[in-house]
Order: structure tokens, then sequence, then C-alpha cells
């Protein structure tokens, strides 16, 4: 009777602070969708958007994302982004399903070593795509873990749960 009753007043308290968690800032899009952003020769652009006031996390290459500085005396550096800036472009770890709705695979070798990047409310990070996943028809897959969950592996899931945005094959211009 005891055990039931605590359970009962967890139950309550987890659904109250829910409604106070991660809503979408703009209604009318889904909480992290993913967008078509350009294209060049070999490579299709794509930008991942959290649309949530809830920091989301994303997983990487071992390499730190780079910008170019211009110095004083009409030089150039390259020096790596420590923290997150909107747009930044990233060496994305995705998954790549065939159609219709086939397995999900990885895209690349992904390594033994992994970072992590977090994508603030609001914010959003840009990647590239071999067309050739593409000309099969292929969707694209991002695996991503809220914050709040802890920077545990995010393409194997924290406690089973994986969560994926899609970018779909049938989203991309006909151009």
């Amino acid at each position: 009777m005891l055990l039931s009753s605590l359970g009962g007043v967890s139950f309550a308290q987890d659904r109250a602070s829910s409604k106070q968690g991660c809503v979408r800032i703009d209604p009318a899009r889904p909480p992290q969708f993913v967008t078509y952003d350009g294209k060049s020769e070999s490579e299709i652009y794509l930008r991942v958007r959290n649309n949530s006031n809830c920091a989301i996390v994303v997983e990487t290459d071992d390499q730190y994302p780079t910008q170019i500085r211009k110095l004083p005396q009409k030089g150039i550096t390259i020096e790596p982004v420590l923290e997150s800036r909107e747009g930044i472009r990233l060496r994305l770890h995705y998954l790549v399903q065939s159609r219709p709705q086939g397995e999900l695979r990885r895209a690349y070798g992904w390594g033994d070593s992994v970072f992590v990047y977090e994508i603030p409310a609001r914010q959003s990070i840009t990647f590239s795509v071999p067309r050739n996943h593409f000309k099969r028809r292929s969707n694209i897959a991002v695996p991503f873990g809220y914050s709040w969950e802890g920077n545990n592996s995010i393409a194997t899931g924290i406690g089973g749960v994986v969560h994926l945005v899609y970018f779909l094959y049938d989203d991309l211009p006909r151009r």
C-alpha cells in the first residue's frame, strides 16, 4: 500500500514538471527539424534547427569546428570554435536510411573518438552530405539528445531511447 502511494505522488510530480519542460518556440514548426541549405558539385548542405527552449546535443567527429579570423596585419588565422555558435558547420554524425523506410546505417566511419556539440535553444548547425546518398533516394537521420539527458552516447541511446530528426529525400528541391 505504501509503495503504491509513493508511486502516485512521484507520477503526479513528473506530470506537473513536464508541463514546464521543453516547448516549441514557433508552434507551427516541429521542436527539431532539418532543412535544405544549398548544394555544391559533390555535396548537399543541410541545417539542423532547434525550435525548442531546451538545448540539444549532437555527435561530431573528434575535431573542433574552426573559424577563419582576419588579423590586423592583413593575415588570417584558423581558430577552433569551443562554444556553441549559430549556423556553424560541423562534421556531424548522421545516419542514412534506404527507402522505403529501410534500415538506418551509419553514413561513414565514426571512429572511436567522438565529440558532442550543444545546439542551444533557437540555434542551428549546418552539415554536408555527399550527393550520392540522394542519388539512391535515401533519407538522412540525425541522432540527438536533450542536454538534460547527459552526454552519454547519443547514437546508441540513453536507456534505450534514441531521438532522431529526419531530412527526407522527398524534401530535396528538384532543381
